[in-house]
């Protein structure tokens, strides 16, 4: 399903960490390929341990990203409108690390790994992008272990 969207929609997604240095005609042809999702609250999108390759925009709302510690789930983080989550197992191809839930309704844009892979010259600045937003990710939580 193509993910219609304005100009000024599209200006709006590149200004995105994720879509950081893409022309608008990359970002409109790879939302050619992408799909628009209205998710329901207390709805999943991932779960942990299932596979997956597949990354995923949140356009508004809110999600939580959980994980289950001895068989209680914890919220471990809550992203908001222009945060991405999915890109770990896109890179790694292992199952989804955690889940990730939607408290309340939420608009997401979900995008094909293989469509990204199909695009090299695209594929080459959304990898790089992932890796500066997954370096974050990982100082923050060291930052949080060091304080204890």
């Amino acid at each position: 399903m193509t993910v219609y969207c304005l100009t000024e929609t599209r200006k709006l997604l590149l200004a995105l960490k994720l879509f950081h240095g893409l022309e608008e005609s990359h970002l409109a042809k790879l939302l050619e390929h992408a799909e628009l999702i209205d998710c329901q609250a207390g709805e999943y999108l991932i779960r942990e341990g299932e596979q997956g390759h597949e990354i995923f925009v949140l356009i508004g709302g809110q999600v939580e990203i959980c994980k289950r510690v001895k068989s209680v789930q914890k919220v471990i983080q809550k992203l908001g409108p222009g945060e991405c989550f999915g890109e770990m197992s896109l890179i790694d191809c292992r199952s989804r690390s955690a889940s990730v839930r939607a408290p309340v309704a939420c608009k997401l844009i979900r995008i094909d790994g293989d469509c990204i892979a199909a695009m090299p010259d695209l594929a080459i600045k959304i990898y790089r992008n992932i890796a500066i937003l997954l370096s974050q990710r990982l100082r923050h939580a060291n930052e949080i272990l060091a304080l204890g």
